[in-house]
């Protein structure tokens, strides 16, 4: 996706924009929780919502309010592109198409904060070829038949996880751990399908007239019993499957700057994830993160994260911001704006994002874009019902 640069600066401009006039009304968070944390540049360490729920820091749970329960359905990479064809080829494309569902509850009551859910992570890509379709015709026989291969490479990732979170107040500090049970499978290789067509005309035609062949053999394949089933045929390169328990543990607390505390605190958070190392198929890498968050109005919430992955050429970082507005109190309609950047494994990232709740029932569209590179804009959606 191309765009031109004084489209680029108005995108952004309208952004901006958009921002500031929406906040004005105090109001809590939109509801998926991996969306604002990608349209807020991946902030996650010291913001906290009332709506967290198994993506953020585990002591961010502290904070929930109410009775928390989501469903909802994330999809990134939505790709479709013809590719040129080489030597014979009919057709040649891919495709690739990424999904993110979750189900998750999180409630606080006293001084601990629970959550319990799953998320699964699934990457589809596949290269599609149709070979030239071989034919022949038995004039003897007065038989034709006709084959045609369809090659589909794949590479199919799928990362199962059940998560279990607990917080707890100690004083002024929030502690809370995730466990993760995670199951991975990855699949590589490809099918080979192929087409068999088969028809045999009556002694009646004429097999030197084409005009009368051709008609003949259309109308067998078309009303006769003549197309066989298409053979399937599985040939993987890679498959495994592996199974492991995982551990986070999060720390936040609130810092004041007046003895009287009238203004806003600022929120400190440290996370450690992947603690166990897990021998996955795809190891999750061992991280270690510090970051800020800070509500300096009700309507507004700034954070920054700052983070070192184990295998990462040098620190990661993120820094985001949303703004809210709502109408309405009985059912509330609620628009959430976002904006944000980070760095992670020396790929700088843009972001921003919105969402809209009407009554129980939330839309939200974030897109993020790498150093500039428009053709790579990554577009997540989600769905979520909660209730």
């Amino acid at each position: 996706m191309w765009i031109h640069s004084s489209v680029r600066d108005h995108y952004f401009t309208t952004i901006l924009a958009l921002c500031l006039l929406a906040a004005v009304i105090p109001v809590s968070s939109t509801a998926n929780e991996m969306l604002r944390i990608a349209g807020m540049g991946g902030t996650r360490i010291a913001t906290s919502a009332d709506d967290a729920g198994i993506f953020g820091n585990p002591a961010s749970l502290a904070s929930v309010k109410h009775h928390n329960i989501a469903l909802g359905i994330t999809s990134e990479n939505l790709h479709w592109t013809e590719l040129p064809k080489q030597n014979r080829e009919q057709f040649v494309a891919e495709a690739n198409i990424d999904l993110y569902p979750s189900v998750y509850y999180s409630y606080a009551f006293g001084e601990w904060g629970v959550s319990a859910g799953y998320m699964a992570y699934l990457t589809n890509f596949a290269n599609f070829t149709f070979h030239p379709t071989r034919a022949e015709y038995d004039i003897t026989a007065r038989r034709f038949s006709a084959e045609t291969d369809l090659i589909t490479d794949y590479s199919l990732f799928r990362e199962d996880s059940w998560v279990l979170g607990l917080s707890r107040k100690v004083g002024e500090s929030v502690v809370g751990t995730r466990l993760k049970w995670v199951a991975q499978d990855v699949k590589t290789g490809a099918v080979v399908s192929t087409l068999n067509l088969a028809a045999r005309h009556g002694p009646d035609v004429d097999a030197h007239a084409p005009d009368q062949l051709i008609e003949a053999i259309v109308e067998e394949i078309q009303f006769g019993d003549r197309v066989r089933e298409i053979v399937h045929e599985n040939q993987p390169t890679f498959d495994r499957t592996a199974n492991r328990l995982e551990l986070d543990i999060g720390f936040q607390r609130e810092v004041w700057f007046d003895a009287d505390r009238v203004h806003p605190p600022l929120q400190i958070g440290v996370l450690f994830e992947n603690l166990l190392r897990a021998n996955l198929v795809e190891p999750l890498p061992f991280r270690l993160g510090i970051g800020v968050a800070y509500e300096p109005l009700e309507w507004i919430a700034v954070g920054a994260d700052l983070w070192r992955d184990t295998g990462q050429s040098g620190l990661g970082f993120a820094v985001g911001t949303e703004l809210h507005k709502t109408w309405g109190d009985a059912s509330p309609i609620v628009v959430a704006l976002r904006i944000g950047a980070g760095h992670a494994n020396s790929v700088l990232h843009f972001s921003s994002g919105v969402g809209v709740r009407l009554g129980t029932t939330y839309l939200e569209y974030t897109v993020r874009l790498g150093s500039f590179s428009y053709d790579s804009y990554r577009h997540l959606f989600a769905f979520t019902l909660r209730f």
